[in-house]
């Protein structure tokens, strides 16, 4: 059977596997592709958004419209360029034309799978250069640690004077908080496969939030996501502890820069290709010179930090094939986004 032009039109935006926004010299949509619409996670078919305002289709993506808005004007535009959408987090690669005669289009796709295993490929070389050293430091590290434990415990039978006993548990002490650093870096660099359930992602994240606020004596606002929430095939116990680690994290700023009002909020929610998480605080927020090394093993800028466990987040959910985003305006305030993908049926 021949299709017409039209309806040959209409096959051909269902099969392309890329976005296509096209707009006229007033900014109605005038074409709208079927992958365009799945990957901005927008409901409709291809027809019912022709005619419409490009502003009703992109109003949680302000970026993209200012980009059509500035073809349309004549103004200097990226041939090529990516950017990070901002209602679901996705990278897109995308190509900007002025239309001659008036109008503009946009064409772009999903790069959000190319850079999850690009980041999982990273991490798994960054991992295998460190495990070995790891392995080695522990074993140096241990052996004196639990000598010179002995020998405080020996050295305390010896002394008499009670402040000096208050001087070698404070060495203990030290002694202890090493070997819990060296613990956590075995942690980091051991490989671990996710034991994979199926379970509501709602009331692990719920619950792990709320144990790390009262772990931490949290006495600031605290939101959390209520009810039932979206079915997923994870390892409940990793992402638990990616929860709480998080939340702590979030606490310990807060307190550290004495935030007036401290506020935390955890929310659960599903996207495109699967589900996502957003725990925010309005704590000073992370200096933007900073942002490209928070997640980098062993980096802190916490006197008694290990750099460990924001590294460790990012590698479990990166485990799952998920990705990990930070949102850190100047104005301060802090975001993370936790992609995870496969919803369970």
């Amino acid at each position: 059977m021949e299709l017409d032009g039209e309806a040959f039109a209409r096959c051909l935006l269902g099969s392309w596997r890329s976005g296509l926004i096209a707009v006229d010299g007033r900014g109605r949509l005038q074409i709208v592709s079927t992958e365009a619409l799945r990957i901005l996670g927008q409901p409709g078919s291809v027809e019912g958004w022709a005619g419409r305002g490009a502003e009703e289709l992109l109003a949680e993506e302000p970026d993209l419209h200012g980009l059509l808005r500035e073809a349309l004007a004549g103004r200097d535009h990226p041939s090529r360029a990516e950017l990070v959408l901002a209602s679901n987090g996705r990278t897109i690669g995308f190509t900007l034309l002025v239309v001659a005669g008036g109008g503009a289009a946009l064409l772009f796709k999903d790069l959000t799978a190319f850079e999850r295993a690009s980041e999982q490929e990273r991490l798994k070389e960054r991992l295998a250069a460190l495990g070995q050293m790891a392995a080695g430091l522990a074993h140096e590290i241990r052996n004196p640690l639990a000598a010179m434990e002995v020998l405080a415990g020996l050295l305390k039978r010896r002394i008499e004077a009670p402040e000096q006993h208050e001087l070698l548990q404070d060495l203990v002490e030290e002694q202890h908080r090493i070997g819990a650093a060296v613990d956590a870096c075995l942690a980091f660099v051991r490989p671990e496969t996710p034991e994979c359930s199926s379970f509501d992602l709602s009331s692990v994240v719920r619950d792990a939030a709320a144990r790390a606020a009262e772990r931490a004596c949290f006495e600031g606002q605290l939101e959390l996501p209520e009810g039932e929430g979206p079915k997923v095939e994870l390892d409940a116990v990793q992402i638990s502890k990616a929860i709480v680690d998080l939340t702590l994290n979030a606490i310990q700023a807060m307190d550290e820069a004495r935030t007036q009002a401290p506020r935390l909020s955890v929310s659960v929610q599903t996207s495109a290709d699967g589900v996502l998480i957003s725990i925010s605080d309005n704590g000073p927020g992370v200096p933007a010179e900073l942002q490209e090394r928070i997640f980098s093993p062993f980096f802190t800028t916490r006197a008694k930090g290990s750099g460990v466990g924001l590294a460790l987040v990012q590698k479990i959910i990166v485990s799952h094939g998920g990705s990990v985003q930070l949102e850190s305006p100047p104005e301060g305030g802090t975001v993370f986004r936790l992609h995870l993908p496969e919803v369970a049926p």
